[in-house]
């Protein structure tokens, strides 16, 4: 087989440059879809972020916003210091804590497991120690 005699032929001529055509007007429609796919995105952003809506995302934003996160940690902290009075008003969740901490205890001088892992390990004893002694 000759060199010459490998190559197709795709049609008649002037077929390539049609072909070349299209792909020119796909990469243009990709092209402009990616742009417009970009302008949407950064305006999203800015919608998003412009919390004063001045039009820009800016350091008054970034204050607004961190004054959102203040408030809403206020909150969470309050909440989670109401719900841990009334778990350890019961015979459970003192059990619990008293698990925990002596979990936690033990557990920081062995490197692996350490005092997160062993106050929740020691949680877990506290609750069964109280499941099992019939307290409630």
């Amino acid at each position: 087989m000759s060199r010459n005699s490998a190559k197709t032929n795709d049609g008649p001529k002037g077929s390539a440059s049609a072909s070349g055509s299209k792909r020119k007007l796909a990469r243009e429609k990709i092209a402009g879809a990616a742009r417009a796919t970009g302008r949407l995105v950064k305006d999203a952003g800015v919608f998003v972020g412009d919390l004063n809506r001045d039009g820009k995302v800016d350091q008054e934003d970034a204050r607004i916003a961190a004054g959102k996160a203040k408030k809403v940690a206020s909150a969470t902290a309050t909440g989670a210091g109401k719900l841990g009075k009334k778990v350890l008003q019961h015979d459970m969740g003192k059990d619990a804590a008293a698990g925990a901490a002596i979990g936690a205890a033990v557990a920081v001088p062995v490197p692996i497991v350490g005092p997160v892992a062993g106050a929740a390990v020691g949680a877990i004893a506290g609750v069964i120690k109280n499941v099992r002694s019939g307290k409630k």
